[in-house]
């Protein structure tokens, strides 16, 4: 039974190697674990919006990962596949979306093996060029170079202006529309009084570290997010935190707040001489809370190794 392969840019993804190959050169490149397995999901799913969580999911399999692994990823695959970061032909950033890899660069090829030798991945033979062509998806061609049309001549037409509504009826109209503009202006201002949220930090643990102060920001009308659901979990961390900026003379302040299942979670360090902060987004957190502490401690000392020391 023959084996699918996808091709994106005349670049074979082989798993089994751990890299792309070029199927006009021969070219190896090697391709970190997720980072093939991200161009597999993508080019499997070409012409689909996918979002950050999907591919998290699909990629990392609910692994607790830092918030820039995923853009990384995207940019180790746009340098392999020589896309530009800024054109983005081949994989595009769809902003508060997710990523898509456009359908015209990407295709199938079948083998009738799961492994490929190194002459079958340097170029296909001609029959399984031809099963290539038959199981290749849609291209987009660049259009043709169009000849440039012959000027137009707009002919002298008289425009005649249409009759104006006799004044009583205008005044009407014209108090009409503003009725509606001021119907419209106080609803939204009740929807924004009613349905709109405002943010909202509510100090947790107060007093029981003597340099980190806890914050959780949440919709002013919405519950907060049980402490315990976050706080049992990370509790031995910040103790181990806390001992050791004490001992620099340093302070911590800490947000978080959980959005489905992601946690955004931001720290803020602060000396007499230095200020360091850090933003992430992890996902999936509440799955693996050893993984959890062991992330969030690694990057809290690697801020507290930046800090500068004070004379």
């Amino acid at each position: 039974m023959n084996k699918i392969y996808y091709a994106v840019n005349n670049w074979l993804i082989d798993l089994p190697s751990g890299s792309i190959i070029s199927l006009v050169s021969g070219e190896r490149k090697r391709l970190g674990e997720y980072q093939l397995k991200l161009l597999e999901v993508l080019a499997a799913n070409a012409g689909q919006i996918l979002t950050r969580e999907e591919l998290t999911t699909l990629v990392w399999e609910r692994r607790v990962i830092g918030n820039n692994s995923l853009p990384n990823a995207i940019h180790a695959l746009r340098t392999a596949l020589e896309d530009d970061g800024k054109k983005q032909k081949i994989i595009k950033t769809i902003p508060k979306k997710g990523y898509l890899l456009e359908q015209a660069w990407c295709r199938c090829v079948e083998h009738e093996s799961d492994e490929l030798d190194p002459a079958a991945r340097a170029a296909l033979p001609e029959e399984e060029e031809e099963k290539a062509e038959e199981t290749t998806l849609p291209v987009e061609l660049p259009p043709a170079e169009q000849p440039e049309p012959e000027a137009c001549v707009i002919p002298d037409v008289r425009v005649v202006p249409p009759a104006r509504p006799p004044f009583p009826q205008r005044l009407i109209g014209l108090l009409a529309l503003i009725a509606v503009v001021i119907a419209s202006a106080i609803a939204g201002w009740h929807y924004a009084n009613s349905q709109g949220s405002r943010l909202v930090a509510t100090e947790q643990e107060a007093g029981v570290y003597s340099n980190i102060r806890i914050y959780e920001i949440s919709e002013a009308n919405r519950l907060a997010m049980n402490k315990e659901d976050f706080y049992s979990k990370i509790k031995d961390t910040l103790y181990a935190v806390n001992q050791q900026i004490k001992s620099q003379s340093t302070t911590m302040t800490v947000y978080y707040q959980s959005v489905d299942q992601t946690l955004n979670y931001t720290f803020a360090l602060r000396s007499k001489c230095a200020k360091k902060q850090l933003v992430m987004a992890i996902y999936h957190w509440r799955i693996n809370p050893t993984q959890l502490n062991n992330l969030i401690l690694r990057e809290t000392r690697r801020k507290i190794s930046e800090m500068e020391v004070c004379s």
